[in-house]
């Protein structure tokens, strides 16, 4: 009998997926960077959360409902942005899809693999994560276009602000998914058919490239690395750059990757509605 697409549990999601994607990919997903100490003390500080619920005279109706940054949620959950999703077919959509079906907003990343127009259709609840990558021109750009594809936020990454490296190797990820990388990945991909034929029966192969980070005017859409070398190039932004952007986009802003109690009261100064820690 084929099994549910319903999971109780975010643990079961994950180890349906460690039997599902091919070990590199998966490898990609779930890896920390270095020794993985960030995740660990995430989910460990994630544990020592608890209710402390009464146990009489409650309401016969459970409401989590709540608001962020101006957008109601179902409960308070929020999609984070993640880069290159193209592990399935429809990558970021899917997620949209499903995230808009519980009523709560996703983030898209800018290094995600559909654009902005085509998830923003699918959740209007869309906040849009951009990196500090190029010009002050061209990322008030990317900002427009997010604006005019129906993005309700803005969110800014700062702490992705080197490469790095894992204890434990990182995955070969390919430049382009071409017939040598597709040769090369072919004796990993065929121990899990039924991935591989997500793919077939679409006729799509997983898209490597980051639409949102195409230079005006059209042109093709740089891959992951080429977005990435981007990056790496453009000098670091300031607390002033920070609070420029926020002021041109002027709606809710969130600023991703604070770490520091001086760094929320510098974001607070800056004028951001929210910070993601």
């Amino acid at each position: 009998m084929a099994k549910s697409a319903w999971f109780e549990t975010v643990a079961e999601a994950q180890r349906r997926a460690k039997k599902r994607l091919p070990k590199s990919v998966y490898a990609a997903l779930v890896a920390g960077s270095e020794r993985g100490i960030t995740v660990d003390d995430n989910t460990a500080a994630f544990g020592e959360l608890g209710f402390a619920p009464h146990v009489a005279g409650l309401s016969d109706k459970r409401d989590l409902s709540t608001t962020v940054m101006g957008q109601p949620l179902s409960f308070p959950v929020m999609i984070s942005p993640t880069g290159v999703q193209a592990v399935h077919p429809d990558g970021e959509v899917a997620v949209a899809r499903a995230a808009a079906a519980r009523g709560i907003p996703i983030g898209l990343s800018s290094f995600a693999s559909k654009s902005v127009e085509e998830v923003a259709a699918a959740n209007p609840q869309t906040f849009f994560q951009m990196y500090w990558v190029g010009t002050r021109e061209v990322l008030l750009q990317r900002m427009e276009r997010a604006r005019a594809a129906g993005a309700v936020g803005l969110i800014m990454t700062l702490d992705w602000s080197f490469s790095n490296g894992r204890d434990w190797g990182s995955p070969s990820i390919p430049e382009k998914m071409d017939l040598k990388a597709m040769f090369q990945f072919a004796p990993e991909g065929i121990t899990r058919p039924k991935w591989l034929w997500e793919f077939a029966k679409t006729g799509k192969i997983p898209d490597l490239t980051t639409p949102n980070l195409t230079a005006p005017g059209g042109g093709p859409a740089p891959t992951f690395f080429g977005a990435y070398g981007e990056w790496m190039g453009t000098p670091l932004p300031t607390w002033d750059d920070v609070a420029w952007l926020r002021e041109q986009w002027g709606g809710p802003f969130m600023l991703k990757g604070v770490m520091r109690v001086d760094d929320a009261k510098r974001a607070v100064d800056a004028g951001v509605s929210a910070i993601s820690v």
